[in-house]
């Protein structure tokens, strides 16, 4: 098996997807690989470190929304036992089917928002990578190529909705590469492009839909680590192939 190949199911490998072929090749491989034997050592500790966030909270007005619907229901259902009194059967029996078939909507209301959400976050990742990887197989991942924060900021003017914040990090060791365009969920946005080694990092940026500051949230995808995080009404997406941890670095530097 190819390193390319066994990239792409190293993140199955780690959840136990794969089938008895794919997973005895990939295990063969990573025995001889020591490339990718440090690829699956990040996944596993990204993995960890992902599970360790826990259980996202529920969105705000989620229980009050609830509560809501379940008193109108319960207060249209008194209105029809005031109208169909004469065929109707107790009350306390009504309430409760009632309240029964009002949960059961709301849980399929919820099932719904859920698996939405999950569906949309994952295609957005997909794209994130669809256009980090377009950029690799590109002569330059740059349009405008400068390690300059004063040419590459007013580069961006005009061809993107925000004024990005760009900074030089090469006294950290992430030298700015420069800068690009790129189209991802569905709208144009910028690329800020850096390095680390012999590693490319593309943190993509556009306008945040609130104010709202988000907190750094880490997943991988395809071997590929990625960081998202809102700040000063600006939506964040780093990916690169470098360590989750370096990748986070980044991110502190990037927002500090």
């Amino acid at each position: 098996m190819r390193c390319d190949r066994a990239r792409e199911l190293i993140g199955a490998y780690v959840d136990e997807e794969l089938s008895g072929d794919d997973c005895t090749a990939v295990a063969a491989h990573i025995a001889s690989c020591a490339a990718c034997r440090e690829l699956l050592a990040d996944t596993k500790r990204t993995s960890s470190a992902i599970a360790e966030l826990g259980r996202e909270r529920s969105p705000k007005g989620l229980a009050s929304r609830i509560r809501s619907q379940l008193a109108l229901v319960a207060h249209t259902q008194d209105g029809r036992e005031k109208r169909w009194r004469l065929w109707q059967g107790p009350s306390g029996a009504i309430r409760q089917t009632a309240m029964v078939a009002a949960c059961c909507l709301l849980a399929v209301l919820s099932t719904w928002w859920v698996s939405s959400s999950m569906l949309g976050a994952d295609q957005l990742q997909q794209e994130i990578l669809a256009a980090h990887m377009r950029s690799l197989l590109q002569d330059s991942p740059v349009q405008v190529a400068s390690s300059d924060r004063h040419t590459v900021k007013p580069w961006f003017a005009g061809r993107v909705d925000i004024a990005p914040d760009v900074k030089d990090l090469t006294a950290e060791g992430f030298p700015l590469v420069g800068g690009r365009l790129d189209y991802v969920h569905q709208r144009r946005v910028g690329a800020l492009v850096y390095r680390r080694r012999l590693h490319i990092v593309n943190v993509f940026m556009w306008p945040a839909p609130s104010t709202e500051e988000a907190a750094p949230k880490a997943t991988t995808k395809n071997g590929y680590n990625l960081l998202t995080w809102n700040k000063s009404g600006v939506t964040y997406w780093a990916i690169s192939d470098l360590d989750a941890g370096e990748l986070a670095r980044l991110q502190r530097l990037l927002s500090g």
